[in-house]
């Protein structure tokens, strides 16, 4: 692209806390990074491995916006830096540690929606005992996180990774959530008649509830005239030829019944799970390549790879097209909070925690209130959070077998300290889990090497008004282009005192989800220049990209990026996804499945992640927390 001069772009425009970052940063930063050695080849190991991740500041990392989550946007330099040097062993050796004397019955390494989770179950099971929760962050939650700006006086608020979820049934048991910790089933959105029907969250307009909202595909790049709705109902419209329109209509009637091997019944589905997606499209249906194509970053933009490298038992799992099997998600309805499942894990930690956020256990001041990070990490209590405190070993101390207690070192603020505990939940990334648990099994280390990662990027836009889409008739898109495959404005659920106004001459936010699938690589290579993108990249240059993105997508429209676009976050994940190859859900020639091994206690600690459930959503990630930190109950008490 670069086809604007910067002023075009509102470049030199204040956005919502932009002042610091200007475009003269875009060269200092990238000409740091790749002096550091990331302009170096793949090559066999990841590029990543350099000490350039030391040098990241306000540049690379842009604005957070405000509110409580401003500091806390994506990965931070912080957390990279720590992460990298974890890795790469340059770390201070934990005999150097200073010991804070602390004695607790569990630690939870990971303030996700798994630790999270963990510690609800804590408290439930064992409310006169006492749990530390310890997170890298500056705020918990993990990927289930929220941007806030404010554009015109109006507050908007954004989800910066973990989104969506559905009305779980009453049940009464302990993982029905939304009856043990309040959550209501029943929401209010903000009012609108208007023609062009608008998502309620981000990710249904991809496929699953197209035909239920006002979504647009843009062809301009690739031969096409601009702008088709209503692809779906009449295909013809795409500068598709003749053989590649069969190929759509093929993909989105087949049936998987009609293609399964010999002796597999039409129940046994696991045969999917030896193949990769792109061999079932391909080599079974027949599907040229473009088809595929098509579905690689929407597969990515839910787990985190492209179909050359993802189990095809995914692609049955999604209901993508191509299996031609009762959809799972006919009947369920999708909801996003404000910002995203940042929602549900505010709801653990006012559980937890009641006086973290300010008000009362109501929907409104739970999502809306102020969090008293004073009240997170106080002497006494049954559930302690402490935050920015990066993990760097955990093991036991006299050995696994006979050890009765367990070491946890962290650093924080520079320095590194331990605490002991009588058992840990790893709640944390397997990616750092195996560098982390210095006495994990051989087995468990064999396994965690089958997890491959995808990163993502995640960016809010805050617009003045959304006018060029309603000329344009769209809420949603999915395109070709320079950065990103799609976008899309929600109708604003209400949370008590957040009832922002709706309309296209009101403020919103428009959120893309960035992948980095690399068809053609292994996944571990796709993961390597992923990441190595993602993370080399100034925010000052993704700034000018998504700008010149917009403009070639909605400029005709009426877009002008200088006076339209008010505030600007990104949301860098590293690694957001495991992205589950053949063989991970069911496991190959007769081993176990990698999950299930790292799965299994090992002395006085329980590893429960989301990672372990292949796709990545708030209720594994609970399911996951909760079994792990009931095994370690039962090991201690």
């Amino acid at each position: 692209m670069g086809r604007f001069r910067g002023d075009e772009l509102g470049l030199d425009q204040a956005i919502t806390r932009r002042d610091f970052v200007n475009v003269a940063g875009a060269g200092l930063a990238a000409s740091t990074l790749f002096a550091c050695g990331l302009d170096g080849p793949v090559g066999d190991r990841s590029v990543t491995s350099d000490p350039w991740s030391d040098v990241l500041g306000s540049d690379w990392y842009g604005p957070g916006g405000i509110g409580d989550y401003a500091s806390s946007h994506g990965n931070t330099p912080e957390v990279v830096k720590a992460a990298h040097r974890l890795r790469d062993a340059r770390h201070p050796a934990p005999n150097d540690a200073i010991d804070t004397g602390e004695h607790f019955d569990v630690v939870i390494v990971g303030g996700g929606l798994a630790g999270l989770s963990a510690a609800h179950h804590f408290k439930r099971l064992h409310p006169s005992g006492h749990c530390l929760v310890i997170d890298n962050h500056p705020i918990f939650g993990g990927e289930a996180k929220r941007n806030e700006l404010e554009v015109d006086g109006v507050r908007l608020i954004g989800p910066q990774g973990s989104n969506d979820f559905g009305v779980r049934p009453v049940t009464g048991e302990p993982d029905d959530y939304f009856t043990a910790l309040g959550i209501p089933r029943e929401f209010e959105y903000a009012p609108w008649d208007g023609d062009v029907r608008v998502p309620l969250e981000n990710y249904g307009f991809m496929h699953w509830v197209e035909d239920q909202f006002s979504v647009g595909h843009f062809f301009g790049e690739s031969g096409g005239d601009g702008w088709i709705r209503r692809l779906w109902e009449d295909p013809t419209q795409a500068p598709w030829s003749a053989e590649l329109r069969n190929g759509f209509a093929k993909w989105r009637s087949a049936k998987v019944n009609d293609h399964r091997p010999t002796g597999a019944t039409p129940e046994d589905l696991q045969w999917l799970d030896r193949i990769t997606l792109k061999e079932y499209y391909e080599n079974l249906l027949g599907l040229p390549p473009e088809v595929t194509a098509y579905v690689d970053p929407i597969l990515a933009s839910i787990i985190g790879l492209g179909c050359d490298v993802v189990s095809a038992w995914w692609g049955h799992h999604f209901a993508l097209p191509g299996f031609g099997l009762p959809s799972r998600y006919d009947d369920q309805a999708f909801h996003s909070f404000p910002g995203g499942n940042t929602g549900i894990a505010r709801y653990f930690v006012k559980d937890v925690i009641p006086d973290a956020i300010d008000g009362k256990m109501e929907f409104g001041d739970v999502i809306g209130g102020q969090i008293d990070f004073g009240a997170l990490d106080k002497a006494g209590e049954t559930v302690r959070i402490r935050l920015a405190s990066s993990v760097i070993d955990v093991r036991h101390i006299g050995g696994r077998d006979a050890g009765e207690r367990v070491r946890v070192s962290y650093l924080h603020e520079g320095r590194t300290y331990t605490v002991e505990a009588s058992g840990v939940v790893m709640a944390s990334g397997g990616w750092m889990n195996r560098y982390v648990v210095g006495d994990l099994p051989d087995e468990h280390r064999a396994a965690y090497e089958t997890f491959h990662h995808g990163p993502i990027l995640v960016a809010n836009v805050g617009l003045r008004n959304w006018r060029f889409l309603e000329r344009l008739g769209i809420a949603a898109c999915i395109y070709e282009g320079d950065l990103g495959f799609s976008c899309n404005i929600r109708r604003p659920m209400y949370a008590g005192e957040y009832r922002p106004p709706f309309g296209p001459d009101h403020p919103t936010m428009l959120t893309f989800y960035i992948t980095f699938e690399r068809p053609g690589l292994s996944a571990v290579e796709q993961g390597i220049v992923g990441r190595t993108e993602l993370l080399s990249t100034p925010f000052a240059e993704y700034e000018r990209r998504l700008r010149e993105q917009m403009v070639t997508l909605f400029g005709e429209a009426g877009f002008d990026p200088a006076e339209d676009i008010g505030g600007l976050v990104l949301n860098r994940w590293g690694h957001a996804y495991v992205a589950p190859g053949p063989g991970f859900f069911f496991g190959q020639g007769g081993a176990s499945a990698p999950p299930d091994v790292i799965r299994e206690p090992f002395g006085r600690i329980s590893i429960g992640h989301s990672e372990l459930r292949g796709h990545q959503n708030w209720t594994g990630a609970a399911a996951e927390g909760r079994r792990a930190l009931e095994e370690v109950l039962e090991r201690v008490s």
